[in-house]
Parts: C-alpha cells; sequence; structure tokens
C-alpha cells in the first residue's frame, strides 16, 4: 500500500510543471491568435495563372529551409484552393520562372534528385519534368536560364558529361554534348558567354571549352528536331569575333533579325532602339504608340518584348507607360493599364519579371512588394496584388479563434513554452502508458523479425540457463537444428521462458530463419494470429506524382511510381508495357498488405470490389531473374499454375520480390482473380486453340500492375476479341502473333503464349 502511495506522489510531482506550463501556454496561444498576422506564412513569390483568375505563391517558412509549400489561390474568392509541396535542399532557393502553355515551370534543386523542373498547371495538377536525370553543381542558379518563355539549362552529369537542355511548350529536350559528331572533342567545361541571355545577342549561346585546347560555341535553344546549333572558334581568331560570328550564324538559323534587334539605348533619354548585330550601329528608335522614356526592354517570347518606362524624359517627373511590341508583325499592344500602377523602381528591380505567352492577350508581372499582377491588353483590364492583401488569404477565421486549427498552428511555432511543455507532457505519458504500450511493441518486434524469415520446422538438441532471470524467469539458450536449401543447419535462439512451460530436448518447434543473419526466433500461435490480423488489406485512394524509370526489360520498360496520400509517399516498382503509359496526377486504388503498397486498380473505372475477388493458390512452375533490381526487390518473370477443384489454369506473371525472400520452383503463392474473368478463361481453355495475328490494341487502366487490354486479334479471316490483363514484360503489339484460346461461337478469345519477338 506504502509502495502505491509513493508511486502516486511521485506522478503527481510530474503532473505539477505540466500544470504550470499548461497555463502559461494558454496565455501565450490566446496573444498568437490576436496577431496572427505576425505568424501567417510569408509567401517568397507569387505568380498569376489562368488570366489573373487564379495565383500561385511559394512559401518557405519551413525551420529547416527543405521544402517549399506552394499554395493556389482563386483570386475572386480570395481563399485556397489547393496547396503542395515541392523539397529544395537547404541553401537552394527557387530557380527562374518560365510560363509555358497556360502554365509555369518553377525549378528547384534537391541534394538527392538534381534539378526538379515542377511544372504547376492553372488546374492544380503538378508535374515534374525532370525526373533525377539531370544533375548541376551546387551553384545551380547559375546553370540555369529563362529565356523568352523558354527555360535553359546547363550542366554536367554524375558520368561527367555535359549537356545543354530546353523546356519548351511543357516538353523537355536535352541534348548531350559529347555525342559522336556534335563536336570536334569531349566537353570538359561549359560556361554562359556573358550577356548573350540579357539580350546582348539574339540567340542565346554556351562557350565550350573542349579537350584538344579549342572553343565551341553552342547555341543556348533547341531547333524544332531538338538540335544546337554549333561554331567552333578559329585558331587566330578571337573570342569576341568568334561570339559576333555565332551571333550572326544562330539569329539566321533560329528565325531571329541579327540586324533589327531591341535594346536598351544607354543615351539619354533612353529610347529603346533598333541595333544592327552585323554592322555594330544603332537604329532609330523604336516608334512606340507614344515615346517611352528610360526604357528597359523585356523579352517575352519568339517575337514578342515589352518595352516599357516613363512618360517624361525625367523618370521622377512622369509615371510608367508601356508596349508590347511584336517584331515580327511591327504590331504593338498597349500595357500601360498595368504598368501605371507600378513605380519606376519595379522596372529597375532585379526581381521583376513580365511573361506573355505568343497567341495570348495576357501579360503576367512579378516583382517587389506588388506580388503580382496582369493585364488583358485586348480589353484594358489590369489588377495589381500586393504582398500583404495575398498572404492575408492565408488566415482563415478558424485561425483568428480558438479551434484545432489554430492550436496546432501556433505549435508549429515551436518556442520553448511549447518545447517545455512538450517535454513534461511526455514524461507523463511514459509513467503512465509505458507498460501498455510496451506489450505492444514487443509484439511489433516479434512481428517483423518473423516476416523478415522463412517458416522452418526445427528440432532442439540443446538447451541451457544462460544465468539471466527477467521477472524473476531464466533466460535459456537453445540451439536448434533444421534443413534449410538441402543443408542441415544450426544457430542459438536466446528467450526468457517460464518454468512451468514444459520444454525439452528433441521437441519440435517453429522458427523464422533469417538466411541473411542467420538468426532465428521462435514462432508460436499468438504470434500466428498477430500476423493473420496485421495482413487485413486497407485500400487507399492515391494520386501519382512522380515517376523513376529504371531501364528497359524485354519490351517493357521498369518504373518506379510514387503515389500521394494525405501527405504520405508509396513507392510501388512496375513494368510498363509499350503502348500503355503511366501518367503523372491520375488517381489509382492502392491496396495495403502488412505495410507493403500494390496497385489495386489504376485508371479503370470498374467498380468490382476486394470482396468480389477469389484468393486461389498457384505453384510455381518456372522462373527467372531479370535484371532489374528497385530498392531491394528483383524482378522475377513466374509461370503459375492456379488451381481451383478439377481446373488448371497456367499464366506468366512478373513480381518485384524482396531480395531477402525465398522464391523457387515448386514455392506455393497467393493468387487473386476476379470470379467472371476465372469462369471466362476456365471456359476458353476447354476450347479450341490456335496462332491468331494482333490487329489492335487499346488499354482501360490496369488490374493490379497488370494492364487491363482489349486486343482485336485475327485467325483464318475471323475476327477474335480478346479482354484480358497482359504481362507487361512480353506485352502485346499490332502485328505479334499470339497462341490464343477461342469460341468460335461467341468469338471471344484469350492469350495462352504471348510473341517471341
Amino acid at each position: 500500500m506504502k509502495k502505491k502511495r509513493a508511486l502516486s506522489l511521485a506522478n503527481l510531482v510530474f503532473l505539477i510543471p505540466v500544470i504550470l506550463l499548461s497555463f502559461f501556454m494558454w496565455n501565450d496561444y490566446k496573444r498568437y491568435i490576436e496577431n496572427i498576422d505576425d505568424y501567417s506564412p510569408s509567401l517568397e513569390r507569387t505568380y498569376m495563372l489562368d488570366g489573373g483568375k487564379k495565383l500561385i505563391g511559394f512559401s518557405n517558412d519551413d525551420r529547416f529551409g527543405e521544402q517549399y509549400d506552394v499554395y493556389l489561390f482563386d483570386t475572386g474568392t480570395e481563399t485556397i484552393i489547393k496547396k503542395t509541396t515541392i523539397h529544395t535542399n537547404f541553401q537552394a532557393g527557387l530557380g527562374p520562372a518560365a510560363y509555358q502553355q497556360e502554365g509555369i515551370i518553377i525549378p528547384t534543386y534537391d541534394d538527392t534528385l538534381g534539378l526538379q523542373l515542377n511544372y504547376f498547371h492553372s488546374t492544380g495538377e503538378v508535374e515534374e519534368l525532370a525526373q533525377g536525370t539531370m544533375h548541376i553543381p551546387s551553384a545551380w542558379s547559375s546553370n540555369v536560364y529563362s529565356w523568352r518563355g523558354r527555360l535553359i539549362v546547363a550542366g554536367e552529369s554524375p558520368g561527367s558529361e555535359w549537356y545543354v537542355a530546353q523546356v519548351k511548350d511543357g516538353k523537355l529536350d536535352k541534348v548531350n554534348l559529347g555525342e559522336k559528331g556534335l563536336l570536334p572533342a569531349r566537353p570538359v567545361r561549359v560556361d554562359e558567354v556573358h550577356g548573350s541571355f540579357k539580350n546582348d545577342q539574339a540567340v542565346p549561346m554556351f562557350s565550350v571549352s573542349l579537350k584538344d585546347d579549342r572553343t565551341a560555341l553552342v547555341s543556348g535553344i533547341l531547333d524544332k528536331k531538338g538540335d544546337l546549333s554549333v561554331l567552333l572558334e578559329k585558331k587566330d581568331e578571337g573570342t569576341f569575333a568568334a561570339q559576333e560570328r555565332a551571333g550572326a550564324q544562330f539569329a539566321k538559323a533560329f528565325g531571329f533579325n541579327n540586324a533589327k534587334l531591341v535594346r536598351e539605348n544607354g543615351n539619354y533619354p533612353e529610347e529603346a532602339s533598333f541595333y544592327n548585330a552585323n554592322e555594330k550601329q544603332w537604329g532609330t528608335a523604336v516608334p512606340t504608340p507614344k515615346p517611352v522614356y528610360q526604357a528597359r526592354v523585356f523579352l517575352l517570347n519568339d517575337e514578342e518584348l515589352l518595352i516599357a518606362g516613363s512618360t517624361a524624359k525625367d523618370e521622377l517627373n512622369g509615371t510608367v507607360i508601356g508596349y508590347v511590341f511584336n517584331e515580327k508583325s511591327g504590331k504593338f499592344q498597349d500595357a500601360t493599364v498595368l504598368l501605371e500602377q507600378l513605380n519606376y523602381e519595379n522596372l529597375e528591380n532585379s526581381e521583376t519579371e513580365f511573361h506573355k505567352q505568343l497567341g495570348s492577350d495576357i501579360l503576367y508581372y512579378r516583382g517587389g512588394d506588388l506580388a503580382a499582377g496582369y493585364v488583358d491588353m485586348n480589353i484594358q483590364k489590369a489588377k495589381v496584388l500586393p504582398n500583404d492583401q495575398v498572404e492575408g488569404w492565408m488566415v482563415t477565421k478558424n485561425e483568428t479563434k480558438v479551434s484545432m486549427q489554430s492550436f496546432w498552428n501556433y505549435a508549429k511555432q515551436g518556442g520553448a513554452i511549447i518545447i517545455n511543455w512538450a517535454v513534461w507532457v511526455f514524461i507523463n505519458l511514459v509513467s503512465f502508458l509505458g507498460l501498455a504500450i510496451a506489450p505492444r511493441m514487443l509484439v511489433r518486434s516479434r512481428m517483423k523479425k518473423m516476416r523478415a524469415g522463412q517458416l522452418i520446422q526445427a528440432r532442439i538438441i540443446d538447451m541451457q540457463e544462460s544465468g539471466l532471470y527477467v521477472n524473476e524467469q531464466p533466460q535459456v539458450r537453445f540451439i536448434v537444428q533444421f534443413e534449410d536449401e538441402g543443408q542441415m543447419k544450426e544457430v542459438e535462439i536466446k528467450q526468457v521462458i517460464s518454468y512451468l512451460n514444459p520444454i525439452q530436448i528433441g521437441d519440435t518447434v517453429t522458427i523464422s530463419y533469417n538466411r541473411k543473419k542467420h538468426k532465428a526466433v521462435f514462432i508460436t500461435e499468438e504470434d500466428l494470429k498477430h500476423a493473420a490480423q496485421e495482413s487485413k488489406p486497407v485500400f487507399i485512394d492515391a494520386v501519382l506524382t512522380r515517376i523513376e524509370r529504371y531501364g528497359k526489360v524485354n519490351r517493357g520498360q521498369a518504373l518506379q511510381l510514387h503515389f500521394t496520400a494525405e501527405g504520405r509517399d508509396y513507392p510501388i516498382p512496375v513494368v510498363q508495357p509499350f503502348g500503355f503509359e503511366y501518367r503523372s496526377g491520375e488517381r489509382a486504388n492502392l491496396i495495403l498488405i502488412q505495410g507493403m503498397a500494390r496497385i489495386f486498380r489504376y485508371g479503370n473505372e470498374g467498380t468490382v470490389k476486394a470482396s468480389d475477388q477469389l484468393s486461389l493458390q498457384g505453384e510455381i512452375i518456372r522462373m527467372q531473374k531479370m535484371p532489374i533490381i528497385i530498392e531491394n526487390k528483383q524482378l522475377m518473370l513466374l509461370e503459375v499454375m492456379i488451381s481451383r477443384g478439377a481446373d488448371r489454369i497456367r499464366k506468366a506473371n512478373s513480381l518485384f520480390v524482396p531480395e531477402n525472400l525465398s522464391v523457387n520452383v515448386g514455392t506455393v503463392i497467393p493468387v487473386t482473380m476476379e470470379m467472371d474473368d476465372l469462369q471466362k478463361e476456365t471456359r476458353l481453355l476447354q476450347g479450341k486453340q490456335g496462332a491468331a495475328k494482333v490487329l489492335t490494341v487499346h488499354f482501360e487502366g490496369t488490374k493490379g500492375e497488370r494492364p487491363l487490354a482489349n486486343i482485336t486479334a485475327e485467325k483464318d479471316g475471323v475476327i477474335y476479341h480478346i479482354k484480358q490483363t497482359i504481362e507487361p514484360v512480353y506485352g502485346v503489339e499490332v502485328g505479334d502473333e499470339l497462341w490464343i484460346a477461342y469460341d468460335e461461337g461467341t468469338q471471344e478469345a484469350m492469350i495462352i503464349n504471348y510473341s517471341s519477338r
């Protein structure tokens, strides 16, 4: 009794700091709500989309600076439509932006994945175009450029291969400078030609140092075929002379007028003027509808640029005015209704950007305290939003009053009170709940060890007490003997047992043997019950957010798909056959069994439920290891004989199998099939068989990781229809010859053997 009272008193002592800190924290929380504007996230950049109807903002308020929170707003209702996250390393920020096809591309850099080209659509969909294929130096911002609506990247891959890449119209193209025939020697360094991305040249360019000490100049942009333009510097030619020669050649190759460039003229009153780069001569001022003094020139797209400046020769006496000028047609569009809302200092700010897609009447603005703006030059309607106004949209009503949302946001701010309160709450939870949690943790630990090994029958050949006691029960050192892979093995297992447990030498026991570590644990009936409970499947609705490519396998391609649901990433390796494509942004139903995610259904609007699936057993009759390993999972191509009563079906099935899992011919594995599919295939196998030629192939998503195909095939002049899942390692293409089972009456068929091509 005295012992219990002592424990209660000790627990009470631990509660006192929690009570005091809770009081202080409540007062601090109330002050936080009253001054919520001081704590709301700040936006580093904002851009308008969809003709000003939407706005995208980037916040880097993360404590460790390793991610950006991306908010998509509706500018009409001033509410958040969607919030996503993109990753970056601790030091890197956001790269230059490029508007393309009603969306915007913002680069970031991640130490693991390299350069990430984040393509944000106005619909809220996000694509990552680089897919881990582009690596650049740590000072990455100097290697990524935005030029006339394109995104340009120059870098060196881990294999010391220099490249130039371009994103245009939402498509990424990449040229390896070391490819045979492009340059006369191996490139060893790539540098931007100074000023070429700032309108000193008609076409931006890079200087490439070669292994043989020569220098080549290459265009910073790619042509319609995805090729670069190249010029080799002559032996006795000066650097500037070579750059001028390259400027003329590249301008002609890409359709720019090198004799009539529009540039900022440094002579007072600094009107934008034409410049003949071939003759190095200034021409007349650009004939804007009204004079634009102290002009600044912003390149927009392949044909257009913005001339913006002051209505007065001394900018302090005027207002901002400007026009979009089409260099090919010579036509102007008035953008003054937007520009007059800016200060002249905004034009000189290095962060100021203007963007316009060719053929659109919308001109977008970003920079400075005026976060973002746009003008529809067709109807002369404009809008500019200040930073603080947009940041105010992130504060909801629930955050300005006592609520779970506001308290959680307050807690995320951290601080001494929060940290101390959390520590003392943790101490009390450990004190009160430790005894309840510990058994569950032990069970989970045993389940993890059980799943890591193979269930094997063993025999105890020796047992001795180790001298250690736990809760007055002895720990015993067991030596068990068993057969594994045709060999007799022995392993030591230490376990605490009760004196009442009648275990003797010679007893047969079940163990889980980890072949890789040569360790084992005893398995009890209770362990098997827990394993059965944990194996119940959980279904998840997820979105495909990222795709990693691991190379070809037969006629397919090995991929690692990354699905996201409720902020969690679920990586799933698959094989993608020719003609079928997994796409970022599409939804899928995943099934989670014992912590491992698999695809249940992707891109298929069918209504089949898990309860409609039959759980069958299949015996492996042939197996082949494929040369693909993704995160310690080996791709294996298995031939499985599925049995149900007297019916037997042979199927080819590829699986990514954990390397520590033993799979051999004769192994029985679980197989699921839909009742309708099983009945149809059983019926067709009882009919005729023969060779048929594939005429058409269409896909309807997947069942599991197997694409569901609609195929028409011709045999002896008769068209047969095949609807079944196919093995993606083999794939099915038009022109293939398949061996099918078919029904002449219904003209249905199924694939028995795939093409050997």
